[in-house]
């Protein structure tokens, strides 16, 4: 492994405390967190970029903005196109382009100079101002917990434009870009990260049952993999969720523990919803081995929440490992409806191969415990 792909590996998982909170939201928690979901609403998270102009995209993902010196590449092309090679950083003071990405009302959540987002925009410009030209440079590079996976540098050259009005031309630009390449989708996320393609390399059925696949997506964060929902005809509520994720960690860990250790992290979480909506939660399954047929062994959970004003609410998990992924099914009906329809569900799914990106995460954890 390079020294450079080393660092940004150990840059990535050094920050991977922000999603272990809400990893792996496909579980019997969701049976209770979908109480307070519109019917039919999937649990997805993958950021949306819509409609067919800038200003009518709309971006989810939470992004901080901050100011930073100039690439060699950016300087290299300010030189090349002013004669007098006088190229003046932040001649367009960084608030500016802040104000300009602001304007455009594409970002849901923007935060400016502040740390804590997921998605990180670096802004750099460099220009030259006379009576002759108004030459502006500018970089944006897109970092996603401190790797980067974008770098987009545009010009201006209308000496007729204010520096608010410039920074507007070079902000709308980058946006045109934005969309194009789609760079804050999962998609584009996963590939730049050399994650998983699950687009391509997940392979679930079509139906389990009378229950029909409605639709496959990835979560925005590559560590919580991809998001596969089935609903029933006839009952609404009656769901099956099948979740397939990479295993954080060396992969010597034995099933039992492994598979284990998720069923109490959805306990423990699915615990704390039923206490914040007053539910008394009990257990109508407790945790324990499940076999298919002896190639197939996982571990199953079955939860039962119940209030004194709300229905009684189900919720059945199982877990299963294929290759370095964890499968996970949810469902929100009891373990004897369910059994059934996992045994037939589990044989029809194949997972991708273990990422470039979990290869490199799983050699620097090797050599950190050496």
């Amino acid at each position: 492994m390079s020294s450079s792909m080393s660092t940004r590996i150990s840059n990535l998982v050094h920050s991977l405390h922000r999603q272990s909170a809400s990893n792996k939201s496909c579980s019997a928690l969701g049976s209770l967190v979908r109480l307070a979901l519109p019917k039919g609403t999937l649990l997805f998270v993958a950021a949306n970029i819509l409609g067919s102009t800038v200003h009518a995209m709309s971006i989810a993902n939470p992004v901080s903005v901050f100011s930073t010196y100039p690439s060699e590449t950016l300087s290299a092309l300010c030189q090349a196109q002013t004669e007098q090679g006088n190229c003046i950083e932040d001649i367009i003071e960084p608030v500016v382009f802040v104000d300009a990405i602001r304007s455009t009302n594409v970002f849901t959540t923007l935060t400016p100079f502040s740390e804590g987002s997921d998605y990180e925009v670096l802004v750099a410009n460099l220009g030259m101002t006379s009576n002759e030209a108004n030459s502006q440079f500018v970089e944006f590079t897109l970092q996603w917990r401190g790797i980067e996976i974008d770098n987009a540098t545009f010009a201006s050259n209308d000496k007729s434009l204010s520096h608010d009005n410039t920074a507007e031309v070079l902000v709308a630009q980058w946006l045109e870009h934005v969309k194009q390449q789609r760079i804050f989708s999962s998609s584009y996320l996963y590939e730049a990260l050399e994650a998983s393609n699950y687009e391509s390399s997940l392979t679930v059925p079509e139906n389990i049952g009378e229950f029909t696949r409605l639709d496959t997506q990835l979560y925005s964060d590559p560590f919580n993999g991809a998001i596969t929902r089935y609903t029933h005809p006839a009952y609404e509520d009656a769901l099956v969720d099948v979740t397939v994720y990479p295993i954080f960690g060396t992969l010597d860990t034995a099933d039992s523990e492994l598979l284990n250790g998720q069923l109490n992290e959805d306990l423990e979480r699915a615990s704390s919803v039923a206490k914040a909506q007053e539910l008394t939660l009990s257990l109508s399954s407790p945790a324990s081995p499940y076999m298919v047929s002896p190639a197939i062994q996982g571990w199953r959970l079955g939860l039962k929440a119940e209030s004194t004003t709300t229905p009684t609410i189900y919720a059945s998990t199982y877990v299963f490992r294929q290759e370095d992924k964890i499968v996970k099914v949810a469902t929100t009906f009891p373990t004897d409806f369910s059994d059934p329809l996992v045994n037939e569900l589990i044989t029809h799914v194949q997972v991708p191969k273990e990422s470039m990106l979990m290869k490199n995460i799983r050699a620097m954890l090797s050599e950190q415990v050496q």
